[in-house]
C-alpha cells in the first residue's frame, strides 16, 4: 500500500481558530501574545500563559451537549469541525472517517473536579453527573466524532509530549490495515489550575505553558480526495529508559531515515520539540551534530506557543505544513518526554507553502491577515529560543 499523505489541517491555537492564524503566526516568527490566567484555573496569581483568546466551549459549539464539557473536549471539537468545514466534509460520514487523538491523560482538570466533587460531597456519589464523562480519558475523541457523525475507528493515545507523533503513527496503521478510508489524527493540549500546578511543580516558574489542538487529514497516497500537501514517509518512537535521550533519540532518527529512504543531508528542515530540561537540552545538541544552522533555522520553532505538552507533536506539523518552499522538501521533527519517550516523524512537503484559504481568518487577538505575511526578508531579529520567546 501507498504511503499515507496530509491532504487538509485546522488548529486551534493561542493565535486564533482556524489554520491561518497559526501558519500567519508561525511564519512571522511571531511569539503568540500572553495574557493572565483566570484566577481560579492558575497555581500562582500573577501567571501568564499562551490561551486560546476568548476560548469558552458554550460559546464555541452551543449549549446544546456541552454542559460540564471539559475544555479539553472543547478544543478538539472546535479543531474537528473546522477541519471538516475547510474540507466542505461536514457531512454523514459514508467513508469511514476514523479519528485519532493524542493526549497526556484527558483532561486533568475534569478528573480533579471529579474527584474534589467526590470527596467534598455527602456521598461519595454525590457528583454533579454532567462532569463524570470528562473522568475518560477518550472524551476529547469520542466526543468530538459523535457531534461530527464520524464513524470510522475511534482512538486515544497517550503518550505524554510525544502523542501527536505516535497519533499519526496509529492513524497511519488503520490507514494500512484498511480500517479507515481516512482518519483525522493530532493532539492537544489544554490549559488548566492543575496543569498549572503539576507543571510548576515539576519545572519550577521557567515554563510558560500554552494550549491549543491541531488535526490533519490522513488518506491513502492512492486513494486521496484532495490535494496531498505532505506524504508520510516514515514514523519512529523508542523510549530511554535511563534517561540518556541522546542514544535513543539518534536511534530513532537513523530508523526513520532508513524507513523513508532519505539521508541526513538531504533533509531540507529539522524541527526539535523543545521539551523543558535535560530532554530538550539533549534533543537541541543532537540536531546541532545532524544538521546545518539553515536546516534548523527554517521553521519556526512551537516554543512561540508556549510549553503545549501533549500538543507539540502536532504544533509541529502545522509548523512544516505553514513555511513556504519547493515541492518535494524533506522535513524531518522529532520530540522529547522528559518521562523517557522520544520519537522522530520524516515527511516529504508536497506544496509550496501557500497560505490557507480564506475563511479562517484570525480571531481578535491573533496573528497578522495573510495579506501582511512575508514569505521572504529577513527574519534574523525574530525570537529563536524559549527564553527569548519567554520574554516577551
Amino acid at each position: 500500500m501507498s504511503n499515507a499523505v496530509i491532504t487538509a489541517w485546522s488548529a486551534v491555537s493561542p493565535y486564533g481558530t482556524g489554520s491561518a492564524p497559526l501558519a500567519d503566526g508561525l511564519r512571522t516568527r511571531t511569539a503568540a501574545p500572553r495574557s493572565e490566567a483566570p484566577e481560579e484555573w492558575t497555581a500562582r496569581p500573577d501567571a501568564t500563559a499562551r490561551l486560546v483568546p476568548g476560548f469558552d466551549v458554550r460559546e464555541a459549539l452551543g449549549r446544546a451537549g456541552t454542559r460540564g464539557m471539559d475544555r479539553l473536549t472543547g478544543l478538539t471539537a472546535v479543531t474537528v469541525r473546522e477541519l471538516l468545514a475547510a474540507r466542505g466534509a461536514e457531512q454523514d460520514d459514508s467513508l469511514g472517517t476514523g479519528v485519532v487523538l493524542g493526549t497526556a491523560a484527558g483532561s486533568v482538570q475534569g478528573f480533579m473536579e471529579f474527584t474534589r466533587a467526590s470527596l467534598e460531597g455527602a456521598r461519595p456519589i454525590d457528583v454533579p453527573p454532567s462532569k463524570a464523562p470528562n473522568m475518560a480519558m477518550n472524551r476529547a475523541a469520542s466526543a468530538s466524532a459523535i457531534r461530527h457523525a464520524l464513524k470510522g475507528p475511534n482512538s486515544t493515545v497517550a503518550a505524554g509530549r510525544l502523542s501527536g507523533l505516535v497519533a499519526l503513527d496509529h492513524a497511519r496503521r488503520l490507514l494500512a490495515d484498511g480500517r479507515a478510508t481516512r482518519v483525522l489524527a493530532g493532539s492537544a493540549e489544554e490549559y488548566s489550575a492543575s496543569r498549572a500546578h503539576l507543571t510548576h511543580a515539576a519545572h519550577g516558574d521557567d515554563v510558560v505553558l500554552g494550549e491549543g489542538c491541531v488535526m490533519v487529514l490522513l488518506e491513502p497516497a492512492d486513494r486521496a480526495d484532495g490535494r496531498p500537501l505532505a506524504e508520510l514517509l516514515a514514523v519512529h518512537h523508542r523510549v530511554a529508559p535511563t534517561g540518556d535521550f541522546t542514544a535513543a533519540l539518534t536511534a530513532a532518527v537513523e530508523t526513520a531515515l532508513t524507513a523513508a529512504g532519505v539521508r541526513a543531508d538531504e533533509v531540507w528542515a529539522a524541527l526539535p520539540g523543545n521539551a523543558p530540561g535535560a530532554a530538550g537540552e539533549q534533543e537541541v545538541r543532537l540536531h546541532e551534530a545532524l544538521f546545518g544552522v539553515e536546516v534548523r533555522e527554517r521553521v519556526a520553532t512551537t516554543a512561540l506557543l508556549g510549553e503545549t505538552a501533549a500538543a507539540t507533536g502536532a504544533f509541529q506539523l502545522a509548523a512544516l505544513l505553514s513555511e513556504p518552499g519547493e515541492p518535494g522538501r524533506i522535513a524531518l521533527v522529532t520530540t522529547t518526554d522528559p518521562d523517557g519517550y522520544v520519537g522522530c516523524a520524516v515527511l516529504r512537503l508536497l506544496t509550496d507553502g501557500t497560505p490557507p484559504a480564506a475563511g479562517n481568518a484570525p480571531t481578535a487577538g491573533g496573528a497578522p491577515a495573510a495579506g501582511d505575511v512575508p514569505t521572504t526578508g529577513n527574519v534574523s531579529a525574530a525570537p529563536t529560543t524559549a527564553e527569548e520567546i519567554d520574554a516577551r
